[in-house]
């Protein structure tokens, strides 16, 4: 996986109007991670993420720590609550693990490849779990 930074933090000006008012419209951020609820347990939910050319998921938020796999290979922009803008390259096989470095990290993905993105999201909620116990 390779990554570009295309906008820094703190910058909405080369934003699009409709992504900034979708990012400031907080009733339709989702706490989904995925497209598709796969399988969910008390500590973990498996989403299913599949975007085809120039297919968006709108802006998530990531309250608890989570990997991915990637299952294609693919070309995407992800836009970031902070401003931030990346350019993002997947290799099919790609892995990651990511921990919210805030309490409502945000962030959309869109397909800007000619193929198929495709992969899967394990959320873990360990958190949920010692809240409720």
């Amino acid at each position: 996986m390779k990554c570009v930074q295309l906008n820094p933090e703190g910058n909405f000006d080369l934003w699009d109007v409709e992504k900034i008012k979708e990012l400031k419209d907080e009733e339709s951020i989702r706490d989904s991670l995925g497209q598709k609820l796969l399988y969910e347990n008390g500590s973990s939910r498996l989403w299913d993420i599949t975007l085809w050319p120039n297919q968006r998921i709108p802006f998530r938020r990531h309250r608890f720590p989570c990997s991915f796999v990637c299952i294609t290979s693919g070309l995407s922009i992800s836009r970031y609550g902070n401003g931030k803008i990346k350019l993002i390259q997947f290799e099919k096989g790609d892995t990651e693990y990511l921990e919210p470095d805030q309490e409502n990290y945000i962030h959309d993905m869109e397909n800007i490849g000619d193929s198929v993105l495709k992969m899967y999201v394990l959320e873990f909620r360990y958190e949920e779990n010692v809240k409720n116990s």
